[in-house]
C-alpha cells in the first residue's frame, strides 16, 4: 500500500522532471544563411561523453579573420516569453554566445570577435549554436561554423558536466571546458586550410557582405562550384561603391560594438542569479538521481526517512522555482528597458528602440537603403 508520503513524494518526483531544460527539437533556422544545424533528441543518449578538461590553446600568429557568434537558439518549439522556463533559455541564448566570444577572444588566435544579434555575412567566419540542454549539471549544444564561401569548419555537439566542485568560484564558468574545446576545434579547423584558400576568403567575405547590401551591384562578382562560392570577377581598386561598402560595414561594427556593451551588462546583471539558478538545478538533478536509484531497487514502501527525504527534494525544487522566478523577472526587466541605439549616418542621427534583435534589423534595413540611395536605384 502506498502511504500519503509516498504518493506526495512520487508526485513531486514527476513534476520535478519536467523541469530540465532539455527537449527535442529540431532546428529551424530563421536566417536561411546557412543550412539548418541538426538538432537531435535531448535525450541523454543522444549526447557525446562529457569533454575532459582542456587547456586553452594560445599560440602567436593569430589569424586575421574576423568572427561572429550569432546569439545562440533556444532549441525550443514556439517557446512562451510568458513561460519562466522557457524565458530562461532566451537569457541562456546570450549569455552562452557572450562567453563563446569571450574564450574565442581571450585565446588570441583571431581578428575581432563580435556576438551578432542576427545572422548576417558580416564575419569571414561565422558561429551558430542551439542549445540542446541545461540544467545546471549538464549543458549541451549544437554547434556549427561556416565561412562566406559556404565551408563548413565545424559541425559537432558538445556536452560539459558540472559538480558542486565547479561553483565554488563565483567568477569561473562552470563549463568552460565546453567553450574552450569549440575554441580549440576552430582553430584545429583553421590550420587545415591552404594558405591560398585563407587569402580567398577573406576576400570571398568582402564581396559576399557588398552582394547582401546591394545584391543589383555585386550578383555577378561570385559564383557558386561544387557548393562554395569564389570569385567570378574582382571589383577594380577605384571602384567607389567598395568604398561605399567599407564605409557601411565600418557603420555597422560600430553598431554591433554598442549593442555589445548591452550584452556585457546583461551578463553583470543576471549573471549572479543566473549562477545560482544552475547550481540549484544542479542540487535538484543529483536530489533526483538518486532517489530514483533508490527507489529502483526496493518495492515502494514507506520506511523511515521517507518523509524527510521527499522534504529534500522538495527544498531542492523550491530553491529552483525560486531562483527562475528572480531570473524571469530580471530578463523580462532587462529586455523591457533595454537601451535605444543612437548612432550618426552622415549628419543625420539614427534613434534605434526595441530588443536588441529588433535594433539590428532596423540597422541593417537602415544601411541597404543607403546603399540603394547612393546607387540611385530609389
Amino acid at each position: 500500500m502506498i502511504t500519503l508520503p509516498r504518493l506526495i513524494l512520487l508526485l513531486l518526483a514527476l513534476l520535478i522532471t519536467g523541469l530540465a531544460l532539455g527537449c527535442s527539437s529540431s532546428r529551424e533556422s530563421t536566417t536561411g544563411l546557412v543550412p539548418s544545424i541538426s538538432s537531435g533528441a535531448a535525450d541523454a543518449s543522444d549526447w557525446p561523453p562529457p569533454v575532459a578538461k582542456t587547456v586553452l590553446r594560445t599560440e602567436p600568429n593569430p589569424l586575421p579573420l574576423e568572427v561572429g557568434v550569432v546569439v545562440f537558439e533556444e532549441g525550443i518549439r514556439n517557446p512562451d516569453a510568458r513561460d519562466a522556463r522557457d524565458k530562461l533559455r532566451s537569457v541562456e541564448t546570450r549569455l552562452a554566445a557572450a562567453y563563446l566570444r569571450d574564450i574565442l577572444t581571450e585565446s588570441g588566435q583571431w581578428g575581432a570577435v563580435r556576438v551578432l544579434p542576427g545572422a548576417s555575412h558580416f564575419a569571414a567566419l561565422t558561429v551558430f549554436g542551439v542549445i540542446i540542454h541545461s540544467d545546471g549539471r549538464d549543458f549541451v549544444v549544437d554547434i556549427r561554423a561556416v565561412d562566406a564561401t559556404n565551408r563548413v569548419w565545424l559541425e559537432a555537439r558538445f556536452h560539459s558536466q558540472a559538480s558542486d566542485q565547479d561553483y565554488l568560484d563565483h567568477a569561473a564558468e562552470p563549463f568552460r571546458d565546453l567553450f574552450v574545446s569549440i575554441a580549440n576545434r576552430l582553430r584545429s579547423a583553421a590550420e587545415d586550410l591552404d594558405p591560398k584558400n585563407l587569402s580567398r576568403l577573406m576576400g570571398v567575405a568582402d564581396l559576399r557582405y557588398a552582394q547582401e547590401l546591394a545584391p543589383d551591384a555585386f550578383s555577378s562578382y561570385l559564383v557558386e562550384e561544387n557548393g562554395y562560392l569564389r570569385p567570378n570577377r574582382l571589383p577594380a581598386d577605384s571602384d567607389p561603391m567598395m568604398a561605399r561598402i567599407a564605409r557601411i560595414r565600418n557603420q555597422e561594427a560600430l553598431f554591433i560594438d554598442t549593442v555589445d556593451e548591452q550584452y556585457v551588462e546583461l551578463g553583470d546583471e543576471l549573471g549572479p542569479t543566473y549562477r545560482l539558478w544552475r547550481r540549484s538545478s544542479l542540487e535538484q538533478a543529483e536530489y533526483l538521481e538518486a532517489y530514483t536509484e533508490r527507489a529502483s531497487g526496493r518495492e515502494l514502501k514507506a520506511k523511515q526517512g521517507s518523509f524527510a527525504a521527499m522534504q529534500q527534494v522538495y527544498s531542492a525544487y523550491r530553491s529552483v522555482r525560486i531562483q527562475e522566478q528572480d531570473l524571469f523577472e530580471l530578463a523580462t526587466g532587462f529586455d523591457n528597458e533595454t537601451a535605444p541605439t543612437v548612432l550618426e549616418v552622415g549628419e543625420n542621427v539614427v534613434r534605434l528602440g526595441g530588443t536588441l534583435d529588433e535594433q539590428y534589423a532596423q540597422w541593417r534595413r537602415i544601411l541597404g537603403q543607403i546603399i540603394a540611395i547612393e546607387q540611385g536605384s530609389l
